[in-house]
Parts: structure tokens; sequence; C-alpha cells
């Protein structure tokens, strides 16, 4: 008579179930890899890139924990500066990467990835701190000249061009501004991040004043000649009228978007807004200089990395290296950015897909390469921000230039001499 199948011999039986616990342990193991993520981006851009890793990798599960910027500072100070290994990863604002490196708080990737191509080079350098990278460039910026073609139309002023040889001037931005206003623009031109150091960099830079830090970095000069004609041209458009006072950065574009300005200097992830403003007739220009001077435009944006404390670091560093590195990684984290994307294939797929004015990701892929500038690569760029905001802020609302940028100045050279 024939054993039924239920009677098997005891040894097959006793392999068989330390075979199946063996493997349940596997993949309990494996389940257990649980990412943590801190950062400021809307939980809604980061679905996607997330949702494609953990389905090509089943073994690791990524969850996201937004912050507000203006907090992520303090809690990866308090959280990972504390010795935490959690969170696993979180977002590195490129200036502030060096002083994260200093205090000890990102995991050199140099280690854990042996070549890098593909990536836009002045992300990769905003990311490295003496010769080594601490992060990997999610995204990238830059800078573009919007104009209200009605107003420019309205005042006889000619539609500036595309082609980043034919750049205006900041000298002929302000007289277009005058004549935008006399012919009823509310508004000349403005600024949109007004206040911050991020945007305004260009403008002493093309003075001749430089970053305002160097050789080293911690030396400092905001004081010099370059400078003050850059604070000089910043404090007359809002002493004479032309832009406004009173307004944030984020209520900027939306005056623009409302038909309100004839010019206005802002980043490319504004372009879905003013494409959907209704009765905005628009187009874009690459940035202003001065005249004489050189051309530049601002740069840098995210780049995200690992708390050299995880329990995870493996599995952190292959979650970073999918979403900045791989091409179908790079491309779902892309997507759910505004801003243009630090991976050059993905750069050219994501706007062959979101290109909304004709000819701008070619103007953008030119000044990356050609005039972009990463702010400086400094460990006391969180004091240096904080006191040129506030000189920024003093000066278009009527300070004077020379006297609130030594006041600066003497406020980060305090502030760096406790470091």
């Amino acid at each position: 008579m024939r054993k039924s199948a239920l009677f098997r011999h005891p040894k097959a039986s006793l392999c068989a179930a330390l075979f199946a616990l063996a493997g349940s342990s596997v993949a309990a193991l494996a389940e257990d890899i649980n990412l943590t993520f801190v950062g400021p981006e809307a939980p809604s851009a980061m679905e996607g890139v997330i949702a494609l890793f953990e389905k090509e990798n089943p073994g690791i599960k990524v969850t996201y924990e937004n912050v507000p910027f203006n907090d992520l500072n303090s809690i990866i100070q308090t959280r990972v500066g504390g010795g935490d290994p959690d969170p696993d990863i979180y977002t590195a604002d490129q200036p502030r990467i060096a002083s994260l490196v200093k205090r000890g708080q990102l995991l050199d990737l140099s280690t854990h990835i042996d070549k890098i191509e593909g990536v836009i080079q002045s992300s990769l350098d905003a990311s490295t701190v003496d010769g080594k990278l601490y992060a990997l460039p999610i995204s990238t910026s830059s800078q573009l000249l919007y104009y209200n073609k009605k107003l420019l139309k309205a005042a006889g002023l000619d539609m500036p061009s595309i082609d980043p040889a034919n750049r205006m001037t900041w000298e002929e931005i302000r007289t277009a501004g005058v004549k935008a206003q006399e012919a009823g623009a509310e508004f000349g031109f403005m600024w949109d991040q007004i206040n911050r150091y991020y945007q305004l960099q260009p403008l002493a830079e093309s003075a001749g004043g430089g970053s305002g830090i160097g050789p080293g970095q911690l030396d400092i000069d905001v004081t010099n000649d370059g400078w003050l004609k850059a604070m000089t041209f910043y404090a007359a458009a809002f002493n004479d009228g032309l832009a406004p006072r009173g307004v944030q950065p984020g209520q900027t574009q939306d005056i623009f978007a409302n038909g309100q300005i004839a010019y206005f200097v802002g980043g490319p992830w504004w372009l879905p807004l003013f494409a959907d403003a209704e009765g905005l007739e628009f187009g874009v220009a690459p940035h202003p200089y001065f005249e004489g001077g050189e051309q530049v435009t601002p740069t840098g944006a995210w780049s995200w990395g690992v708390n050299p404390n995880s329990d995870n670091v493996e599995a952190a560093v292959k979650f970073v290296k999918f979403a900045a590195l791989d091409p179908k990684g790079a491309l779902a984290t892309a997507k759910g950015f505004p801003l243009p994307p630090a991976n050059e294939t993905t750069f050219d797929t994501y706007y062959a897909e979101n290109q909304t004015v004709e000819g701008v990701a070619d103007l953008i892929k030119s000044e990356l390469v050609n005039t972009s500038r990463i702010r400086p690569r400094t460990t006391g760029y969180v004091e240096f921000e904080e006191f040129m905001g506030k000189a920024f802020e003093d000066i278009r609302n009527g300070a004077n230039p020379a006297d609130a940028l030594g006041t600066a100045q003497s406020a980060i050279k305090r502030a760096w001499s406790r470091n």
C-alpha cells in the first residue's frame, strides 16, 4: 500500500522544517530594513522614487518624514549630531554641506561609489569637500529673466532675446523698467527670492565684488567696491519704486503672474505657474549682468546624504545612488520636483516632457555650463547667510548699503570667531 504524502521520513520532515525556518528568517531580516528619510520636500514629491525603489528592492522600505526647511538644520544638528542612527538619509542644502562635514554629520560617499558620470559638474562641486563626495546631487537650479510681453509692447520696448550672446545688462533693465512703468506697469522689475544670498550673489559677482568669502573659508569681504556697487543698484530699485517693498519670497511670483511686473528674475520652477496664469503673456531670456562685468548666474539646490551613524548604511547608499544616478530612479525623482535635474541624461528627458517655452532647456543648460556659480563652500555658511539676509532686508527698506554691509561683515566675523 502506498504511503500518504503526510507520512514522510522524520529526518526529511525535520530538514524541511529547518529550511523553511531559515528561509523565513532571511525574509524577516530583509523586511526589517526600514530606512528613514528626512527632508523639506513635499511628501507627494517623494512618492514616485520611493515606490520605484521599493519595487526594485523588495527587502527595503523607505519612510519619508517631511519637515519645514527652516527646521531642517536644527533637526539634523539634534538627531544626527547627537549620534542618533535615525534618519538614515536626509536632504542636505548644498552650501551647508561643508558645515555638516565639519561636524561629522555626513557619510563620505567616496568610499562607496567608484565612479560618477553624467552629473552636472557644478552640482558635484557643491557636494564635495576637500576632494571627497559627501552627498549625491538630486537637483540643480538657475535663474531666468521673465518678461511680460503686453507691458513691454505697451511701452514700445523690444522683446529680449533668449540667446545668451544677446544678454541684457542691469543698466538696460533699469532703463526699460522705468519706461514700462511710465506706460502703465505697476513695477519695472523684481527679483524672485528678494532678500536671499542665492538670488543676489550674481549682482555682486558681476560687479566685481566676488562671492564675499575668500580666499580662505572664513575670510570675508562684502564691503569692497563691487559689493557696494551691486547693493547701491539693488537699493535704488526699491528707493525709486521700481520694485515693491514689503513683499517676501514666496509672494513675488504671484505679482508677476498677475501681470504687474515688466521684468522678473526668477527660477525655472515658476514656468508652469506662469504658463497657467490667466491672461499672462510672457517670455524668457538670460539672466542680466552689469555692463563690462562678468556674466554670472546662481546655481545649487538639493543633495541627499547618508547619516554616518545609520544602522543601514549599505541600504541607504543604495537608495541615494538609485535616486541620483540610476536613469529610472533619477527620472522618477525629477518628476516630483519643479527643479532641473542634476543628472544630465534625466535633464534632457525631463525637459523634453516639460518645456513650456521653446528653447528654455537649452538656455538653462548653457547657463549651467558657462555662467553658473555655486555659493561659497565654507563651514561658516549658516551664519554668513543669516547676516547677509538681514543686510539685504535692511537695504531694501532704506538702509545705507555701505552701513548695512559693514554691520553684516562685523557680525559674521564675530560669529565665526566663536566656531
